[in-house]
């Protein structure tokens, strides 16, 4: 146990401690910056266990956070929240076309059958059932409904 008797020989274990404390707390804050101050923490510790200076590691820590966050955080947030996902969706629905199942009487809106489901369109014309349509875009105040057009 004489290893543990010096501080040099556990700064790296204090960083891994932090680092673990760091990643542990992205878990509870989710804002993808935590993470990278928990992986400059291993950094750190890594340059601690081979012996640098705490200067040394305080600028390892720091450099590598700060590198770390301008690089992976905005690629980190869209990957684990899903709005790449959403996104890709998106793009395949904008322009699709769609059988209207219930009529579209502006202002009111009616039914329309895409992808197997029934969703809420509404149309700048009327429409009538069994009538194609072509989806423009996700109707503004209801997240749930489509704003269409004839299909030509």
């Amino acid at each position: 146990m004489e290893y543990f008797d010096s501080v040099e020989n556990v700064q790296w274990l204090i960083w891994l401690g932090v680092g673990v404390f760091f990643l542990i707390a992205e878990l509870v804050v989710p804002a993808f910056i935590v993470v990278f101050l928990g992986v400059g923490a291993l950094f750190a510790g890594a340059t601690a266990f081979f012996g640098a200076s705490v200067p040394t590691q305080l600028v390892v820590f720091g450099v590598s956070s700060v590198v770390l966050i301008l690089l992976f955080r905005k690629v980190m947030a869209k990957t684990f929240s899903g709005a790449r996902a959403e996104d890709e969706r998106e793009r395949n629905i904008i322009g699709a076309v769609a059988e209207v199942v219930e009529a579209i009487r502006p202002p009111q809106s009616g039914r329309i059958k895409f992808q197997g489901s029934f969703w809420s369109a509404r149309s700048s014309e009327p429409v009538e059932p069994g009538s194609m349509v072509r989806i423009v875009e996700r109707d503004e105040n209801d997240v749930n409904a489509f704003v269409v057009e004839k299909e030509q």
